[in-house]
């Protein structure tokens, strides 16, 4: 029976890594890829390394792109734009933050999930519009 996971704010399960490869149906192989590259990172303890729910959720979406022969050395791409744009993301919060009460703490975290949501949706448009004129026609839709 897998662990919890000790890492603050997981709150997922704690998965061994081959645990992790089977739940996530990759290959054992893809997983140590994973954590290679950056993609996924465990929590030690006692010696053993344990994943969370969101090394899950990444090792199945790696394990999509590997249906279409894409390893996780590629994917690596979408940890370094998501790193500058929590990095953007920060830059806006921060002034927020350094106010240290409940009530701007809590616009900060509300300010970043807006900007995330907003984020994720002009990306997901820039990539259909992308789509489109590689493929000539409105019928792709990210």
């Amino acid at each position: 029976m897998p662990l919890q996971a000790a890492r603050p704010g997981s709150g997922g399960v704690g998965l061994t890594a081959d645990e992790l490869a089977t739940a996530a149906g990759a290959d054992p192989a893809v997983v140590r890829q994973l954590h290679e590259f950056g993609l996924v990172a465990p929590v030690v303890l006692g010696g053993v390394e344990y994943f969370d729910e969101g090394a899950l959720a990444v090792a199945k979406l790696a394990a999509s792109f590997a249906v279409f022969g894409i390893e996780p050395r590629h994917l690596r791409l979408y940890k370094h734009a998501a790193e500058r744009e929590a990095g953007f993301v920060e830059q806006v919060v921060v002034p927020l933050l350094r106010q240290r009460n409940p009530e701007a703490r809590g616009r900060a975290a509300t300010t970043a999930a807006e900007l995330a949501r907003l984020g994720q949706a002009l990306r997901s448009e820039l990539m259909r519009q992308a789509l489109v004129a590689l493929l000539g026609h409105d019928a792709v839709q990210p």
